[in-house]
């Protein structure tokens, strides 16, 4: 047994309990996978809207110096020069203010009492237009390309009172890039086709910058852009500009890879959150020496403005400022995420536009909000738009990890249930290796419970028949006497056997009844006839009380169950000598049932072995040791004979002491 239990932990036990655990750490890592995806495929995302807002500002620039170069080549230099503001204004919509620098460091327009406006732009920027201050600015890159077309859209600008037609801008191909003349005023504005190919990301800019070789398919672009910026100086942490958010997953990348499944605490936004966008402190005369164009953005009193500048071939010696109109260009930038695909995903992830500050300027999805300085995943616009992000915020987070939890707690049930089964088999089988066992426990005290059985008559015979065979003068009473002896031994022993084989065959399914209609009342009472002779001879009062309320017709074999109230009244007979009394009685239970029953008055079972006696070879003591005769048998063969009938044999205490055993048959249908 032991070993049994041995094999079988190490066989199925263990290897159950190592695939549980491995299913939990697969679950785990398939979570950290499933989570990094998602990351990646949001990341992609904001990535690719950045770009698409650095494509949109590079055309603001490529408009802006082509817009510069028409309004030299149009205007006298002098009216140019000194009426450029209101010009700009005029032709451009997204321009909030113009100014003329020359290359002394003198401005030429606008003059501080033409307007408001111009006073602050002044005030703001006068000492850095005039090489009088080094401030800190962000310096934009290159421009990719300068691919332009001009395409007229019947919208007139809010609230302005010009009626000139606006026109739309978009990136084309190189055969209709060249300039378009403007013929009458008109204003303009740069927009972002709906259905445009975005053909260049902004980050491939980088390489131009960095003198890395151009690949061949942007090679004719390249040859468009103007020289490359000054890179900005690597600066020490202190100097270093921290980001607006914190995204989560650069959260869980910082946290141990034990912990990456478990939430993590909101980490402080300056703690390895540095922004990439670099500063540098120079004067303007630095910032453009050797180029033709370029922008830079001011963080003043924390708010960004974007200064564009160009030198027109046609007019050298003077540098045009433009101020872009941030409100437009964040409702510019608005719509372009209210039209992107990822509207579709609305339900999934919003895609956020956040500007210097960490305001939200623009959404996917309309109406959601949320802590802004928390996205799933974020991506930096760059240096035209320093700190501005483009942040991707998960719309329900809950049902992720919702969906994760009810995964975590689906492996978890079908763990606990195959453990479960696992457990139910473990006890199945040793219950079953422990019947087995204690079945072939009780076939060998069978067999020394038959062999004894065997034995006793044929002792008995062999003695009596030595005694007639050597007595030869033997008187006939003495002879009858032994007749009679081996003539019941005899008849015990064929009933032994007899019985042997009737199991013998049951056991194996062999037995076939030979069922009849019968009256059990009268088969009843017929049986007790027969065989109270010789149990009155034993001392003992047989009687029976047969119920004649009703016909108990039954289906069944007239032979196995005169062997069944046989093996019942024998059973009384051996056990219960003591109360020398044995009952048998029938009644009907229902309309449907005949029951009958032999009682007796012995000592009765104990309660601990009442459920076992019907087992095969059972017996409740040792027929060798207690002196009463039995194999174990005789109430197996019992029930098996009540089953084949469709009844049942049970055991109950009798009242007043002694044992019932009664048998349950169902009556013939009418």
């Amino acid at each position: 047994m032991k070993r049994i239990a041995v094999v079988f932990v190490l066989a199925i036990l263990l290897p159950s309990i190592l695939l549980a655990v491995m299913a939990v750490r697969s679950l785990r890592d398939q979570e950290i996978v499933v989570n990094s995806q998602r990351a990646l495929f949001y990341q992609s995302a904001c990535d690719s809207m950045a770009g698409d807002i650095n494509l949109f500002m590079d055309d603001v620039r490529v408009f802006h110096g082509r817009l510069v170069e028409e309004l030299v080549k149009r205007e006298a230099s002098e009216t140019v020069t000194k009426d450029f503001s209101s010009f700009i204004q005029d032709s451009w919509s997204q321009a909030l203010i113009g100014a003329v620098v020359t290359d002394s460091g003198q401005i030429v327009s606008p003059l501080p009492t033409e307007s408001e406006a111009a006073a602050s732009f002044l005030s703001e920027n006068g000492d850095f237009l005039t090489n009088r201050r080094v401030v800190e600015v962000f310096e934009a890159p290159g421009l990719l390309n300068e691919q332009l077309k001009v395409v007229k859209e019947e919208k007139p600008k809010s609230g302005s009172s010009s009626s000139f037609l606006q026109k739309k801008i978009s990136r084309s191909s190189a055969e209709d890039s060249a300039p378009q003349p403007v013929s009458v005023p008109a204003q303009r504005k740069v927009s972002i086709e709906e259905d445009r190919v975005l053909g260049y990301r902004f980050e491939n800019r980088a390489m131009a910058d960095e003198g890395e070789p151009i690949p061949a398919e942007e090679e004719a672009v390249a040859e468009l852009a103007p020289a490359p910026s000054r890179k900005s100086e690597a600066r020490p942490p202190s100097q270093m500009l921290t980001r607006n958010v914190m995204p989560m997953q650069q959260q869980q990348a910082q946290a141990p890879t034990t912990e990456m499944m478990k939430p993590v605490a909101p980490a402080p936004l300056s703690v390895e959150n540095y922004s990439s966008s670099k500063w540098s402190a120079i004067r303007s005369e630095d910032l453009t020496r050797g180029q033709s164009e370029g922008a830079v953005g001011r963080i003043i009193d924390g708010e960004l403005h974007v200064l564009l500048w160009k030198k027109a071939a046609a007019l050298p010696g003077y540098t045009f400022w433009t101020e872009l109109d941030m409100n437009i260009i964040e409702e510019d930038l608005s719509d372009l995420f209210r039209r992107s695909e990822w509207n579709d995903r609305k339900e999934e992830v919003s895609l956020a536009l956040l500007d210097t500050g960490g305001d939200l300027v623009g959404q996917t999805v309309s109406g959601f909000s949320t802590d802004w300085t928390k996205p799933f995943v974020a991506s930096e616009v760059g240096q035209i738009l320093p700190r501005w992000e483009v942040a991707a915020y998960l719309v329900n987070p809950d049902l992720l990890d919702r969906s994760a939890r009810i995964a975590r707690l689906t492996i978890w049930l079908v763990i606990l249930l195959l453990l479960g089964a696992v457990a139910a088999g473990t006890i199945l089988i040793l219950r079953s290796v422990n019947y087995e066992m204690r079945l072939a426990s009780r076939k060998t005290d069978f067999v020394s419970n038959v062999s004894h059985e065997l034995k006793t008559p044929l002792t008995s015979i062999r003695m009596f028949s030595e005694l007639l065979e050597n007595s030869p003068e033997i008187d006939a009473e003495k002879s009858a006497k032994y007749s009679g002896v081996i003539s019941r031994e005899s008849a015990r022993l064929t009933r032994l056997i007899n019985r042997l084989l009737d199991f013998s065959r049951l056991d194996r399914g062999e037995m076939k009844l030979n069922l009849e209609s019968m009256d059990l009342a009268e088969f009843l009472r017929d049986t007790v006839e027969t065989h109270r002779s010789p149990i009155e001879e034993a001392g003992f009062r047989l009687d029976a009380q047969i119920s004649n309320e009703k016909e108990a017709r039954v289906f069944g074999d007239r032979d196995a169950l005169s062997q069944v109230v046989v093996n019942l009244i024998s059973n009384a007979e051996k056990y219960a000598a003591s109360g020398k009394e044995i009952l048998v009685t029938m009644d009907f239970p229902s309309d449907e049932r005949v029951r009958f029953a032999v009682h007796d008055r012995g000592k009765g079972i104990p309660r601990s072995v009442q459920r076992k006696i019907f087992e095969k070879f059972y017996r409740a003591d040792d027929s060798i040791d207690s002196g009463i005769e039995g194999s174990g048998i005789g109430l197996a063969l019992c029930r098996q004979i009540v089953e084949l009938h469709g009844g049942t044999i049970q055991y109950s205490k009798r009242e007043k002491g002694g044992s019932t055993f009664w048998v349950e048959i169902p009556l013939m249908d009418k």
